[in-house]
């Protein structure tokens, strides 16, 4: 006599080894020695996954030997309130970089430890280093206290223009109207870079309102990037219009474009990152095996990290359509 066995259907099996090998693509990235975007990009990949599997290596990543990651690592412990961590965290709180200890203070504050939290005005408004006031500002944001718009908006003072778009995208994400006003003019600037920031910062609103902009731009865009950064806006509002754009861009890469200033190995980094991106908001199944080739194949890890949690995003949305009790990203049937 034994037990007897559940019978998994292939598809499901398929499903649970594919979320298991893009699970393990990001552990590894999070140990990545060789380039430190690459961690980051994992750490935040690895943010808020279901069964908290990915809390081990954030926490490990709070001692990395790069401030970055530490930042990164910070700002996940928060996002997900995770008390577990709050030993790394109080030791970043002393950390040397300035900006470290700007996202220690987030996740103090998101777990219940809310004495310093004022201290993040005088590190927007007064640090000398302009890379600590945007991240400041970016952690304003987050933090989603609608008091913290008066001390954003005297950043809009500040000469640089690193930290104006990050107070501006704060802003907009705590609600200011003018701020949101601002981006949306800037969604048809003509430049690619500026155009793909609005559109993201939008996004970052969750506001509905939006999705004709998005439709806008992904039909009349002249930049791939903005087309897929429009095509992404409109998947987190569970719309597919952007899926045939997506899946293109990241089997063929963008069209050649010379530039001295923009070599073309950048141009396809970016367009393969926003493609997989876009396509792990859309959800669709279909692009499961596109994106299980670039992760597997590609030469380049961040690009892996990028399909890797493009994979997740699409399982873990399915997984939450079926068991709609168990958690997780919710997202309506098409």
């Amino acid at each position: 006599a034994g037990c007897a066995q559940h019978k998994v259907r292939p598809e499901t099996d398929n499903r649970v080894e594919l979320r298991r090998r893009a699970m393990e693509c990001l552990k590894a990235a999070v140990g990545y020695p060789h380039n430190p975007v690459v961690r980051v990009e994992a750490v935040e990949a690895l943010k808020g996954r279901s069964g908290d599997e990915g809390r081990p290596w954030i926490r490990s990543a709070l001692l990395d030997d790069q401030p970055a990651v530490r930042f990164a690592a910070c700002l996940a412990v928060g996002e997900v309130r995770d008390a577990g961590a709050e030993a790394g965290v109080l030791k970043c709180m002393k950390d040397p970089n300035a900006a470290v200890r700007v996202a220690a203070l987030f996740a103090r504050h998101c777990l219940g430890h809310t004495a310093r939290t004022g201290d993040l005005a005088g590190y927007l408004l007064r640090d000398n280093d302009a890379t600590v006031r945007r991240n400041a500002a970016l952690v304003l944001g987050l933090l989603g206290e609608q008091g913290a718009v008066k001390v954003l908006a005297k950043g809009m003072k500040d000469a640089d223009p690193g930290v104006r778009e990050h107070v501006l995208e704060a802003m907009a994400r705590l609600g200011n109207r003018e701020a949101r006003q601002e981006l949306t003019f800037m969604t048809g600037a003509g430049v690619g870079s500026d155009e793909v920031f609005a559109i993201n910062a939008l996004t970052a609103t969750g506001d509905p309102a939006y999705a004709e902009t998005f439709h806008y731009k992904l039909a009349t865009a002249t930049h791939l990037e903005t087309r897929l950064a429009a095509a992404r806006g409109l998947g987190l509002l569970h719309s597919d219009e952007g899926f045939e754009v997506a899946m293109r861009a990241l089997r063929q890469g963008p069209p050649r474009r010379d530039d001295p200033q923009d070599p073309v190995e950048g141009q396809a980094l970016r367009t393969q990152q926003l493609a997989a991106a876009a396509l792990g908001a859309i959800g669709r199944t279909e692009a499961l095996p596109s994106l299980t080739d670039v992760m597997e194949k590609s030469d380049d890890p961040r690009v892996q990290v990028s399909a890797a949690r493009a994979i997740l995003d699409i399982l873990d949305a399915e997984r939450t359509k079926a068991f709609p009790l168990a958690g997780g990203r919710g997202r309506r049937e098409r």
